[in-house]
């Protein structure tokens, strides 16, 4: 009885995580607040550097067909500081389904204050798409509603952003996804549609001094598709001495308004993260951080394990080494 107990739950989980997954169709991080270019283009030469970062993701360690999320992002300053480029490239894998995306983003800056800054950036790119049948195995090969083989679709997309900081505070506001519209596998798999929709993101967050070897940074993401959940990330971060950040996230489902989603009780997306962040020199930084269900998978997976590495080439004299790297 407990082993039929526990098969339940874990299929209710995953159906929800399905569930999730389609709704949720962009990728999840858990370090998007050390390099916030993966969410909006606004970003883009924030730093006032030349800087390259790459990520791997693996969700849900223990459970067939969990998500696996790379990123590879390069991104500079330019004309005196007042335009910021950047190519961001991500790769995210769910069961068949994978997804890649390359965009050239722009950010146009304006010094709004004698610290603050505010940009607007544009994302211009293509999505790529694929359902690969070629290792899933049917009750009924002969059903028609799936075919074997290998389906891609390339479509073209666009992102926009704004994101205003200072040395203290920042704020962001996105929305992604704006060209793709419905990405539609029925011609292969005629009760199966996969729909890439709009997502928006709200981000800010702000820095207390709390004395000169300790700093507190608090901050917020809420991310909103319109027909899933809400998803929410609490986050809490501290900076020792200028070289490591040690903090936790919360993240949690949300229903803000009423839609129309049947998502039972298990909530796919809740869970308690702890992050680290080392600062190896004024250029190389290296981050890693773990993600413990609290949701219906509890017990069924290993966690998230998330690993990323930065590097910062040829830092100009001229901007200090601790603005750029609060947010």
């Amino acid at each position: 009885m407990i082993k039929i107990k526990k098969s339940a739950i874990l299929c209710l989980a995953l159906l929800a995580s399905t569930f999730y997954a389609v709704a949720q169709q962009d990728a999840q991080y858990s370090q998007y607040m050390f390099n916030s270019l993966v969410i909006n283009p606004a970003y883009a030469g924030y730093k006032s550097t030349l800087n390259l970062s790459a990520l791997h993701r693996s969700q849900w360690v223990g459970v067939d067909g969990a998500p696996q999320t790379q990123s590879l992002v390069l991104d500079g300053s330019f004309a005196s500081d007042k335009v910021g480029l950047a190519l961001s490239i991500v790769n995210d894998k769910i069961g068949l389904q994978r997804q890649s995306n390359a965009y050239l983003n722009y950010a146009y800056k304006l010094k709004v204050s004698e610290t603050g800054t505010l940009a607007f950036g544009l994302g211009l790119g293509m999505g790529q798409f694929v359902l690969d049948n070629g290792d899933a195995h049917f009750d009924d090969p002969s059903d028609g509603n799936f075919a074997g083989g290998k389906l891609s679709f390339i479509v073209p997309d666009a992102r926009v952003g704004i994101h205003y900081s200072t040395q203290k505070f920042y704020a962001g506001f996105s929305a992604t996804n704006l060209l793709t519209g419905a990405v539609n596998y029925s011609t292969a798999a005629k009760n199966l549609v996969i729909k890439q929709g709009q997502h928006f993101f709200l981000t800010a967050g702000y820095l207390v001094d709390v004395n000169d070897f300790l700093k507190f940074k608090p901050s917020f993401l809420l991310k909103e598709d319109t027909k899933g959940p809400s998803n929410l990330d609490i986050n809490n971060f501290f900076l020792l001495g200028e070289k490591v950040w040690l903090g936790v996230s919360y993240r949690t489902s949300l229903n803000l308004w009423k839609k129309n989603v049947a998502q039972g009780n298990v909530k796919a997306g809740d869970a308690i993260v702890g992050m680290a962040e080392i600062y190896a020199g004024k250029s190389l930084r290296i981050g890693y951080a773990y993600d413990y269900s609290v949701s219906g998978l509890r017990g069924f997976d290993n966690g998230s394990h998330e690993i990323s590495i930065g590097y910062t080439f040829g830092q100009r004299k001229e901007y200090s080494i601790l603005s750029p790297r609060y947010f």
